[in-house]
């Protein structure tokens, strides 16, 4: 990145003796007071005063700078229709919907964008009808990264470009 020809249109911008692709969006200051974006049109870095959240901290995590959580999350699908959710509550799905199982949160820009899609449908099982779980999509995206990725049930695995 940033060592490639590319059009005058797609360059990038340069901030802190770092290049930056045209609109990357990125944490700036040694404490990330600032939240940055290189501006496409301009190629200007345009900053807005900012701070982590609560539960966060400003520091390196796998080589990107920026405002981390302070523990990694956990959260999964427990029984038919119910899941435990990050803070460890118990929460019943409702049935035959598709439900938000997992998203990113925050400011825009600030953490790579991922949301867990789960869907679920009535099915008789031993005489009763009870709530399965038949889809699960998962969505990335983060700089030059994008994937919708669905898991369904009786179904390969697709992976289409996300949008």
């Amino acid at each position: 990145i940033g060592t490639d020809c590319v059009s005058p249109s797609q360059c990038g911008c340069s901030a802190g003796g770092r290049y930056h692709p045209a609109g990357e969006a990125f944490w700036a200051g040694e404490r990330c007071e600032r939240f940055c974006r290189c501006e496409a049109s301009s190629h200007a870095v345009h900053c807005s005063p900012a701070s982590c959240g609560p539960g966060q901290r400003c520091g390196n995590r796998r080589g990107i700078f920026g405002c981390h959580p302070l523990s990694p999350g956990t959260c999964h699908a427990a029984g038919h229709s119910g899941i435990i959710t990050f803070d460890g509550r118990a929460v019943e799905l409702p049935s035959t919907c598709a439900s938000v199982f997992a998203e990113s949160c925050g400011a825009p820009g600030s953490l790579p964008f991922f949301r867990v899609e789960l869907g679920k449908e009535n099915r008789n099982f031993r005489s009763h009808l009870v709530s399965f779980l038949y889809r699960v999509e998962v969505r990335l995206s983060s700089p030059g990264l994008t994937a919708h990725v669905i898991l369904e049930r009786g179904q390969q695995v697709q992976v289409r470009p996300a949008g």
